[in-house]
């Protein structure tokens, strides 16, 4: 087959599943992933794909798009845990934590073994499989269960977090505008999100340097109704918090 054939395919195929990662591409276009690395490096120079850590999305979604957990999380790995060893710092023995499902909020998860009799409540399956044979007390929110994210939202998880009260609510999203809105593509982890601010005495947003300058669909808060921002660079001077 030629250069030019693989490389439509490989374009049909993200046209059907927006994101694959190279592995899939590879056995179901029956090439190897050496070859399959090669035409994707060619279709990033021509502009009409985008590369992650271990996958591709189109380029036409990728500011539009929320990519899967599988390949958000290894995005700015460093820059994740320097954020994740901040946000530990506020915790204290036996404080009681709102975790989202977000994959910088997940790098929070090593540091907690310096405190003592923490309980975590999330809608993050995750976080929930990383927290397995800790001392940590985990609470599940439930709820619909988006694959994609492994996440929970929907009617029922808000249900459960009505009921709860949390010391510290840490939570990331896709970006934070010049102006300070801060913004998902997701409009369920959203609503979630949105409830999960007023079931906590403080929260902490967690967001690294390329989230900055950056809006999306759905608005969750001003940088005003938040306790803190966390972030692996100092933050424009337009960017306020309470």
């Amino acid at each position: 087959m030629l250069q030019c054939q693989r490389q439509e395919e490989i374009l049909a195929k993200l046209e059907q599943q927006k994101t694959m990662n190279i592995s899939t591409l590879a056995k179901e276009l029956f090439f190897s992933e050496a070859t399959i690395r090669r035409d994707l490096n060619a279709l990033e120079k021509l502009g009409l794909v985008k590369r992650v850590y271990g996958g591709v999305i189109l380029s036409k979604y990728a500011s539009s798009t929320d990519l899967p957990l599988s390949l958000r999380e290894h995005e700015s790995r460093p820059q994740k845990d320097l954020i994740a060893s901040k946000a530990a710092e506020l915790l204290h023995d036996g404080a009681t934590i709102l975790m989202d499902a977000s994959s910088t909020v997940q790098h929070m998860i090593p540091y907690l073994k310096d405190y003592a009799n923490l309980t975590v409540i999330t809608n993050s399956m995750k976080v929930i499989d990383q927290l397995e044979g800790t001392d940590v007390r985990v609470f599940c929110t439930g709820g619909h269960f988006i694959a994609r994210n492994r996440a929970f939202a929907g009617a029922a998880a808000i249900n459960m977090l009505n009921d709860i009260y949390a010391d510290y609510l840490f939570f990331s999203a896709q970006g934070i505008s010049l102006s300070g809105e801060i913004s998902d593509f997701s409009e369920e982890e959203t609503a979630l999100r949105k409830v999960m601010m007023t079931r906590a005495t403080k929260s902490y947003f967690l967001c690294d340097h390329s989230k900055i300058g950056q809006s999306y669909l759905f608005k969750l808060c001003d940088s005003t109704d938040v306790d803190g921002i966390i972030c692996n660079t100092e933050l424009p001077e337009t960017i306020r918090v309470n």
